[in-house]
C-alpha cells in the first residue's frame, strides 16, 4: 500500500448493546433479510471505530461516515451516541441519520437529530415501499429545507422518482446509496441497471456512493465481478459525484476489510491521481462537509 494513499468511507455502522434506548434488529438470531443470511454472526458486545481499525489494518480510514443502523426509543438517540463517541475520541466525523420521510412527525426527527454538530443528513431504508408518493415528496421537501442530504435505497425501477425529486429540489443534495441498490448478479440485470443508471447523469445534486456491492448482489465477489459495476457508476456519475463506502462491518459476511478497500483501488487503477482521490476522499468530503469546524 502506497504511503500517501487516504480514504474517507462513506459507510461504516457502529453498536453497542450497552447502549439504553438503542437495538439491532439485524443482530438478532431471528432475523431474517431477503438476501444476507446468517447476519447474528457478526454480533459482539460492540462495534466501533476501535474495532474496525482492528480489523482494517493498514488500510483503517482516515475519516468515517456513520450510517445510522438502529432502531431507536426516541428520534435521535444513535446520532446523540455517535456524537458522543466523537466528542471523546474522535470516532467519527459525520452522521447521517435514521428517518422515514413518509411518515408524520419528520420534523420532530429532523429537529432531535440537528441538535448534533456532526449530522449531515438522513436515510430512509424503507425509501422503495414510499417514494413516488405525495408524502415522500413533501417529507422531501421538509429536509431540504433544513438543508440535510438524503440517502435513498431504491432499485433501479424507482430512478425515475429520484429524479423527480432531484429536478424538484436543484438545491437539495440526495445519494443514492449501495451503488443504486444493485440486487442481483446476472448479465441481464446488470444491463438494465446499466441502462436506468443514465438518467443520474444530468442531475448534478444526486451522488452515488459505490458501496454493498458484495453484501446487496454477489456474495462470491472477485475484482473482475465487482468492476463492471464500479466503473459503470463512475462513468454515469463521474468522480466528482461517485465516493466509496464499505458498509462496514456488514460486508465483512464476503470478505475483510483489507480485499474490499484494496478491490475498490484495483478496479480504478487506470484513472489519474485527481480522479481517485476525488473518489476515495474528495467526494465524501464536500458532501458531507467533512470540514467543518
Amino acid at each position: 500500500m502506497s504511503e500517501s494513499f487516504a480514504f474517507v468511507d462513506a459507510h461504516v455502522h457502529f453498536w453497542d448493546h450497552s447502549v439504553a434506548g438503542l437495538r439491532w434488529r439485524y443482530l438478532d438470531a431471528d432475523f431474517d433479510h431477503p438476501r444476507l443470511r446468517g447476519m447474528h454472526r457478526l454480533d459482539a458486545p460492540a462495534f466501533t471505530e476501535i474495532e474496525l481499525s482492528a480489523q482494517a489494518g493498514p488500510y483503517t480510514p482516515d475519516k468515517i461516515v456513520f450510517v445510522q443502523s438502529c432502531e431507536e426509543d426516541q428520534p435521535g438517540l444513535e446520532s446523540a451516541w455517535v456524537q458522543s463517541l466523537a466528542d471523546s475520541r474522535d470516532a467519527a466525523h459525520a452522521i447521517i441519520a435514521r428517518a422515514r420521510v413518509a411518515e408524520p412527525g419528520l420534523a420532530t426527527v429532523l429537529a432531535a437529530n440537528s441538535a448534533q454538530p456532526l449530522y449531515r443528513g438522513v436515510r430512509d431504508m424503507s425509501s422503495p415501499l414510499t417514494i413516488g408518493s405525495a408524502e415522500f415528496t413533501a417529507g422531501f421537501h421538509t429536509i431540504a429545507d433544513t438543508g440535510a442530504s438524503l440517502e435513498v435505497l431504491v432499485p433501479h425501477a424507482k430512478y425515475d422518482a429520484v429524479c423527480a425529486l432531484a429536478d424538484s429540489r436543484p438545491d437539495a443534495q440526495i445519494v443514492l446509496g449501495h451503488a443504486g441498490l444493485a440486487e442481483h448478479n446476472d448479465s441481464d440485470y446488470f444491463r438494465a441497471w446499466s441502462q436506468k443508471l443514465d438518467v443520474f447523469a444530468a442531475r448534478p445534486n444526486v451522488t452515488v456512493k459505490i458501496s454493498a456491492l458484495a453484501s446487496g448482489r454477489d456474495p462470491e465477489w472477485t475484482v473482475a465481478s465487482i468492476k463492471p459495476w464500479v466503473r459503470r457508476c463512475v462513468e454515469v456519475f463521474g468522480p466528482d459525484r461517485a465516493m466509496f463506502g464499505t458498509n462496514w462491518p456488514i460486508d465483512r459476511l464476503f470478505g475483510t476489510y483489507e480485499r474490499l478497500v484494496s478491490a475498490y483501488r484495483e478496479c480504478t487503477d487506470d484513472l489519474t491521481a485527481r480522479e481517485r482521490n476525488a473518489l476515495f476522499v474528495d467526494t465524501a468530503t464536500r458532501i458531507y462537509q467533512l470540514n467543518a469546524d
